[in-house]
This record gives structure tokens, C-alpha cells and sequence, in this order.
């Protein structure tokens, strides 16, 4: 049987003022100018002039962000897995 949807996460920042996340992952931190999330050994943080939760799902996130400051991608293995692999 063929799987309909992706076994792995995926982040993607479209034109800077939009970011989706598909898979398993975990809201960190949310404030008026930043969000933080976490797949798998890898957490991210977007800081913007406004950034705006569009839609979240049990496996995707939608955030839209107004002029785009900063963009942190951090790799550290030692936190906590979402799943087993």
C-alpha cells in the first residue's frame, strides 16, 4: 500500500513571509514576533515584525510572517525525540 502522505518532516519558507511545516513536530514557543518549533533533532525559530499562526494540525503548521528578521535552524540530538524512527 503506498503512503499518501510524507514519513518525514518538512519545513519550507516561501518568499520569506511564510513558513509550513509538514510531519511530526512540536510548538516550542509563540509570541507576536517569533515562533519556535521542533522536528525530529531539529528546532527552529522565525522572528519577524509580526508573525501570525495561520493553521496547526496534529502534522503541519502554516505561520505567516511580516518582514522576516531572523531565522534560526539549531541541529542538538540530546532533546527529547517527537517519535522513534
Amino acid at each position: 500500500m503506498k503512503k499518501l502522505f510524507a514519513l518525514h518532516p518538512s519545513i519550507i519558507l516561501d518568499e520569506f513571509n511564510s513558513l509550513r511545516i509538514t510531519g511530526f513536530y512540536q510548538l516550542k514557543a509563540l509570541s507576536e514576533q517569533s515562533v519556535s518549533f521542533q522536528t525530529d533533532d531539529y528546532f527552529i525559530t522565525i522572528q519577524g515584525e509580526e508573525v501570525t499562526v495561520l493553521a496547526l494540525t496534529e502534522q503541519s503548521a502554516h505561520v505567516s510572517i511580516i518582514e522576516l528578521k531572523d531565522v534560526t535552524i539549531r541541529y542538538n540530538p540530546n532533546e527529547e525525540r517527537l517519535y522513534e524512527s
